[in-house]
């Protein structure tokens, strides 16, 4: 585990992040300083569809005001910050990534929302929490990096009150065969570990986890992909700046998603479940 985690840290964490944050807000018109939270959705949120995901996987998760939520795999913060703003959850991030963590925690001060936010640096099998934590636990786009599915169960289920409730939006296998490396999330199969949707739901349940909602959203993403490029070709601005944080070589790795999600060997799902 050792091994394969420090492998991920080292994909992640490159060096030079939160400076080259900054110049892209520079380069946006807005004051690297004091940002608001929102300014920094094209940077922020580290999944396909960016912000629109991320509202999406809200709603679908049904959150309340004045929950205690774990971002886990939080990323630089993108998601804590608009559960905690928007959605006015209390919010705990942990990542695995130290540079991210740093990151996450710098631009929450710079936003001014450092209060309302804690962040971590953990592994998501060995959370640092007591039990029954938190009301909800976050998780947008991480167990493509995580082996033991049914061990990441059972910490969730842990660190989770009764009748809290899981919601992860994720890419599993698809029916179609293996995708094209590299990949946003895994330069080789060394570090991938793609899940069906029923394998991903075994694997929770097994882990103490009941799961009760579960839905492939590939069409949904495939769209969203669809209607950011015609944007994109009429001249206005990519609203997903990934790039930033995932390096000059994250291009060729996004093009290598999407084929692969047109040609469904990878699924886009969300999974709901709750700890009885």
């Amino acid at each position: 585990m050792a091994d394969t985690a420090t492998t991920v840290q080292l994909h992640y964490g490159r060096g030079g992040l939160l400076e080259r944050i900054l110049a892209a807000l520079r380069t946006a018109g807005v004051d690297p300083e004091k940002p608001r939270f929102d300014q920094l959705f094209p940077f922020d949120q580290l999944h396909g569809a960016g912000i629109a995901a991320t509202r999406d996987h809200a709603d679908r998760a049904r959150l309340k005001a004045g929950m205690r939520l774990l971002d886990l795999g939080c990323g630089v913060g993108g998601c804590s910050r608009y559960l905690a703003a928007e959605r006015q959850c209390r919010v705990a991030g942990i990542d695995l990534t130290p540079e991210f963590v740093a990151v996450a925690r710098e631009l929450t001060r710079r936003c001014g929302l450092a209060p309302a936010i804690e962040f971590y640096e953990g592994n998501a099998l060995a959370l640092p929490f007591p039990d029954a934590s938190f009301d909800h636990v976050w998780c947008h786009n991480v167990t493509m990096n995580i082996a033991d599915k049914q061990g990441l169960a059972r910490e969730v289920a842990r660190v989770l009150a009764p009748g809290g409730r899981f919601s992860c939006m994720e890419v599993a296998q698809g029916p179609s065969g293996i995708p094209t490396y590299p990949l946003p999330w895994a330069m080789d199969p060394a570090t991938s570990f793609l899940a069906t949707p029923a394998a991903m739901r075994a694997a929770l349940e097994a882990g103490g986890l009941r799961v009760i909602e579960q839905e492939d959203i590939t069409q949904e993403a495939l769209d969203y992909a669809r209607e950011v490029a015609a944007r994109v070709a009429r001249g206005e601005p990519n609203p997903n700046q990934n790039g930033v944080v995932m390096g000059t070589d994250f291009l060729p790795r996004a093009r290598n998603s999407a084929a692969a999600l047109a040609e469904r060997r990878i699924l886009d799902q969300f999974v709901l479940a709750e700890r009885p």
